[in-house]
């Protein structure tokens, strides 16, 4: 990148006085502050719908990675080689410490606000790829049929591996916390929820985990990495913050009941957004994953680790229903 930099940024209205190599992108110096070059899979209308809501957020006094535009006025910006890129404002900070307790109350507090300033965004281009969040019997149906398929795989190998047989054993619990968790999501109407939630322009940030989310010396939040944002139920960008901590940190009650009670006192989530998160708890996505990763890699040899994770996830579950029949079944 450093031999065709200065020919690239020539597409753009900005010097460049540095540059050093980061992860999966590329840190410039310019007379218009530090930027951040990545590689972008996009399109530009889809790089246009990120960047309307990261202008909205911007001025609500929002920290975020706003894209820079290229002298054509627009975000995508090709190489020489035909690969499109994306230029952003970028921050010195450091990654959310989840470590911290009283870090990750303040993640979940800045991340309610974000979602109070992300209600209310007129309807984008709904047929845009991504543009609108699955629906939880969607979602929970298309992982069902993923796991149907690989019981079926395995069932019908001769000869199987550790894992393997670890996992056509275990498959009949996980596989019935599955199926219920689509039924209730069904019985529940959490299509209409979803439904709902996208006539009152709800945006869900995507992915908000630790590594999203910057903090400035001075204590600032800065919020990255939009492009799985989309119109939807907010209360999902929570449960995925939460699932994460929680499995980091042993399902622990006392830091749960801190950070459910930290996103209730910012944002007033109805009573059909807190079934959202608890149908989205409930289902067992730590075994959806291993299922996920054992069908995308190679059969002919599974990873030890991967075993591991598959002993592992049966103990953790205990530790989660636990915590979702004592601590969570109160909020909804």
């Amino acid at each position: 990148m450093e031999e065709k930099s200065l020919e690239f940024f020539e597409q753009y209205e900005i010097a460049v006085t540095g540059s050093a190599r980061t992860r999966g992108a590329f840190r410039m110096d310019t007379d218009r502050g530090t930027k951040l070059l990545m590689p972008y899979s996009g399109s530009e209308t889809r790089a246009a719908f990120e960047q309307r809501i990261l202008r909205h957020l911007k001025e609500r006094g929002f920290a975020v990675d706003g894209y820079v535009e290229n002298r054509e006025g627009t975000y995508v910006t090709k190489d020489e080689y035909g690969d499109s890129f994306l230029l952003k404002d970028w921050y010195f900070g450091e990654e959310c410490n989840i470590k911290k307790p009283e870090q990750a109350v303040q993640a979940v507090r800045h991340l309610a606000t974000l979602h109070n300033a992300l209600t209310g965004l007129e309807s984008g281009p709904e047929e845009l790829p991504g543009a609108v969040q699955k629906s939880l019997p969607e979602l929970f149906e298309k992982r069902n049929r993923e796991l149907r398929r690989v019981r079926s795989f395995i069932r019908e190998k001769k000869r199987k591996a550790y894992f393997e047989t670890v996992y056509i054993n275990t498959f009949p619990e996980f596989y019935e916390k599955a199926e219920q968790a689509f039924l209730q999501a069904t019985e529940l109407g959490c299509h209409a929820t979803l439904q709902t939630a996208v006539q009152k322009g709800c945006i869900c940030h995507g992915t908000y985990t630790h590594h999203n989310l910057l903090v400035l010396h001075d204590g600032t939040f800065v919020t990255v990495n939009f492009d799985k944002a989309c119109f939807g139920v907010q209360i999902a960008d929570f449960y995925l913050f939460f699932r994460k901590l929680m499995e980091k940190t042993g399902w622990n009650r006392a830091l749960a009941e801190d950070l459910l009670t930290a996103y209730a006192s910012v944002r007033k989530a109805d009573k059909a957004e807190w079934q959202v998160f608890y149908l989205l708890l409930s289902y067992p996505e730590k075994f959806w994953k291993i299922t996920n990763s054992y069908n995308s890699g190679k059969k002919s040899w599974i990873p030890q680790k991967t075993t591991e994770k598959l002993l592992a996830v049966k103990e953790q579950e205990k530790e989660k229903e636990a915590l979702l029949a004592d601590v969570v079944a109160g909020w909804c």
